[in-house]
C-alpha cells in the first residue's frame, strides 16, 4: 500500500517559498520539515528555513549554494532536482492550498502509522502488558500533531478588536456582557461569565460545590444558554434529582417518607419535568475520563449542541495522560487542558475542585494559577445557616464575599 502523498503540492509549496520567501512570515508556524513525504523535499525546506531565519534572501542560487555548503545538495538529487522544484510552480498565489494538502497527507500518514502500531501491539498482548497506555500515548501524539500554533496579530489588529469590545461595553452598560451566574451580586462584579474563561469553584468534600455549579447551570439555561455537564462523580439520574429539586422546590426525599403528600408532590415534580425537558442542558456522566476524552467530549457538545457553558465535576477525578508523573503534575495537566479548551472552543468552563484543610486546591496549586476566577464556598462554623461565596482569586474583579443561604433539602443556594 502506498502512503498518502502529493509530490506536486510539495514541489509547488517549496517553489512558492523560493520565489517569495515572505510567505514564511505566515507559514513558518504551520509547517515543519517532517511534514514533507519526500526526504529531498524535507532537506530543501529545512535549508529554506535556515536562510529565512538568518534574514538572507532565498532563491535558486542561494538555496543551491547553502545546501552545497552544508553537504545536503547531492543527498537531495543535486542542483538538477532543486532546479526542477524551482520551475515547477503553477502560481504562488495558491501556496495556502498547497500547504493544506501537505498537512492533510502528513496527518493521514500519521494516522496510518499509529493504527499499525496499535494493531501490532494488540496482536501481541504478551509483550505489551500496558496496551491501553500505549494506545493512549499514540492518540495523544496524533492530537498534538494536529494542533497548530496561534496566529500572530499586529497590535493594530488587536486594538481594532478591543475597540469593538469597549464600544459594546458602553452600549451594554449596566447589562450583563457574559453568561449570568444566577447570583446578582456576582453578576455585577464579573459582568457575567465570558467565553474563554475557566471558572473554578472549590469546596471541601460535601461542601456544596456541585449544588452551586448546578444552580449556575440551571439559571444560565433558563436564560437560553446551552449548557453541557460532564459528571465524573454523579450519574445523570442523580443530577436530574438535584435539578428538579432546585427548579421546583420539591423535596424528592419525601417521596419515600410521606405517603399522604405523594400525589401533590408528584404533580409538582411532573410540572418541573416538563419545564426542565425544554431547557438546553446536555449531560454526559462517566466513571472514568482522561484529558484526551474530555477534549473530544467537549468538542462534540459544542459542535452538536452549541454548548456555551460547560460544567466539569470534578478536576481531581480526571485521568492523566501519563500515569508515571507525580500526582501534582497529573492534576496540573488536567487544569491546563480545561483552560486550553475554554480558549480553543470559545466557551466558559466551570470546573469543580476539592479543597484541602488549608483551603487550597487539593493536589495541585496549578488549578488556581490557570483559572480566571477562583471561587470558594464556605460555611460559618458557629451560625451554620450562613454560607458565603468567596472570590478568592480573580483577574478582572475585586476579591469579596457574598452572603448566601442554602436549602439542603432543595440543594439550592440563594443570596441573602
Amino acid at each position: 500500500m502506498s502512503l498518502p502523498q502529493s509530490p506536486e503540492a510539495e514541489k509547488a509549496f517549496l517553489a512558492s517559498c523560493l520565489n517569495h520567501s515572505s510567505i514564511l512570515n505566515e507559514a513558518s508556524d504551520l509547517i515543519k520539515p517532517r511534514m514533507f513525504f519526500n526526504p529531498s523535499n524535507q532537506r530543501i525546506f529545512n535549508s529554506i528555513m535556515e536562510l529565512w531565519k538568518e534574514g538572507r534572501e532565498c532563491d535558486l542560487i542561494t538555496i543551491t549554494d547553502h545546501m552545497d555548503t552544508n553537504g545536503t545538495l547531492e543527498l537531495s538529487g543535486g542542483a538538477a532536482y532543486v532546479t526542477e522544484v524551482f520551475i515547477s510552480l503553477p502560481t504562488s498565489q495558491n501556496w495556502r492550498e498547497y500547504l493544506d494538502i501537505i498537512r492533510e497527507k502528513h496527518s493521514a500518514r500519521l494516522y496510518i502509522s499509529v493504527a499499525e502500531k496499535i494493531i501490532a501491539s494488540a496482536k501481541d498482548p504478551a509483550n505489551n502488558p500496558n496496551l491501553a497506555d500505549e494506545v493512549q500515548k499514540a492518540l495523544v501524539q496524533v492530537a498534538a500533531e494536529s494542533e497548530t500554533a496561534s496566529s500572530i496579530q499586529s497590535l493594530k489588529e488587536v486594538a481594532l478588536n478591543r475597540i469593538e469590545e469597549y464600544e459594546d461595553m458602553i452600549k451594554n452598560r449596566g447589562k450583563l456582557i457574559g453568561i449570568t451566574t444566577g447570583f446578582p451580586s456576582l453578576d455585577r462584579l464579573t459582568g457575567g461569565f465570558r467565553k474563554g474563561q475557566l471558572i473554578v469553584i472549590g469546596a471541601p468534600t460535601k461542601g456544596g460545590k456541585t449544588a452551586m455549579a448546578l444552580n449556575m447551570a440551571l439559571r444560565a439555561a433558563d436564560d437560553s444558554v446551552p449548557v453541557g455537564i460532564i459528571s465524573l462523580e454523579m450519574g445523570a439520574g442523580e443530577l436530574f434529582d438535584r435539578l428538579i429539586a432546585s427548579k421546583t422546590s420539591a423535596d424528592i426525599s419525601r417521596l419515600s417518607k410521606e405517603a399522604t403528600t405523594c400525589d401533590k408532590l408528584m404533580t409538582k415534580i411532573r410540572s418541573g419535568v416538563a419545564t426542565l425537558s425544554s431547557l438546553p442542558i446536555f449531560i454526559r456522566d462517566e466513571s472514568m475520563m482522561n484529558c484526551l476524552q474530555l477534549r473530544a467530549a467537549a468538542r462534540r457538545l459544542v459542535a452538536v449542541h452549541g454548548v456555551r457553558l460547560l460544567v466539569v465535576d470534578y478536576i481531581q477525578l480526571l485521568e492523566p495522560t501519563s500515569k508515571t508523573d507525580s500526582r501534582e503534575r497529573q492534576v496540573a495537566e488536567c487544569s491546563r487542558t480545561l483552560k486550553g479548551l475554554a480558549k480553543e472552543l470559545g466557551i466558559t468552563i466551570i470546573a469543580l475542585t476539592q479543597l484541602n484543610a488549608d483551603g487550597a486546591s487539593r493536589e495541585s496549586r496549578a488549578i488556581e494559577h490557570d483559572c480566571d476566577l477562583f471561587i470558594k464556598i464556605s460555611q460559618d462554623e458557629k451560625e451554620q445557616e450562613n454560607w458565603f461565596l468567596n472570590i478568592a482569586l480573580a483577574r478582572a474583579c475585586p476579591r469579596t464575599s457574598i452572603p448566601l443561604t442554602f436549602k439542603p433539602e432543595l440543594l439550592c443556594f440563594e443570596e441573602r
